[in-house]
């Protein structure tokens, strides 16, 4: 098994929402005391946890089956010359990672820096690997136009590894 599925799993809000919903069958199962409820419940909150795993596992084994083919169409490309005009259009970069956010969504979003320029890597399933500010990194994928700041470009990432 690859890397990247064994890191496939539940981001912190699927936990939130499980631990609320098990707080909530406890105490109506305190009050009600109704082993017909239980049992019901206890196989809501199994799915409320296996479902979101297989969900982060397909998702994972999907971008996994991708690399080859965006390995084959990649270009390497410094920062610098990615412009909007490549939207679309396959790329990879290599550079230091500044900043990691959303980590805990499992939707992390990296800053790489190349020494030209910067970009956002955002990746649609978590890591798979423990990525961590001030490493070199490659990344393969697509340029898109930024969420945030609609007018840079920015990276939707299939791949993301340690040089």
């Amino acid at each position: 098994m690859n890397n990247r599925s064994k890191h496939a799993g539940m981001s912190l809000i699927a936990w939130g929402a499980f631990v609320i919903c098990t707080i909530a069958v406890i105490v109506s199962f305190v009050h009600s005391k109704d082993y017909r409820f239980l049992f019901f419940a206890i196989s809501m909150l199994a799915a409320l946890v296996i479902i979101p795993m297989v969900l982060a596992r397909m998702s994972q084994r999907a971008y996994a089956d991708a690399v080859p083919l965006y390995e084959k169409r990649a270009r390497l490309h410094k920062i610098s010359k990615i412009s909007l005009s490549k939207v679309g259009e396959t790329v990879k970069v290599r550079g230091v990672v500044e900043k990691v956010s959303f980590r805990w969504l499992n939707r992390p979003h990296l800053t790489i820096n190349d020494g030209t320029g910067t970009i956002s890597a955002i990746l649609f399933t978590s890591l798979g690997e423990s990525i961590e500010v001030a490493e070199q990194v490659e990344v393969l994928g697509t340029v898109m136009r930024s969420f945030v700041h609609r007018r840079k470009p920015a990276v939707s990432a299939i791949s993301v590894r340690k040089l």
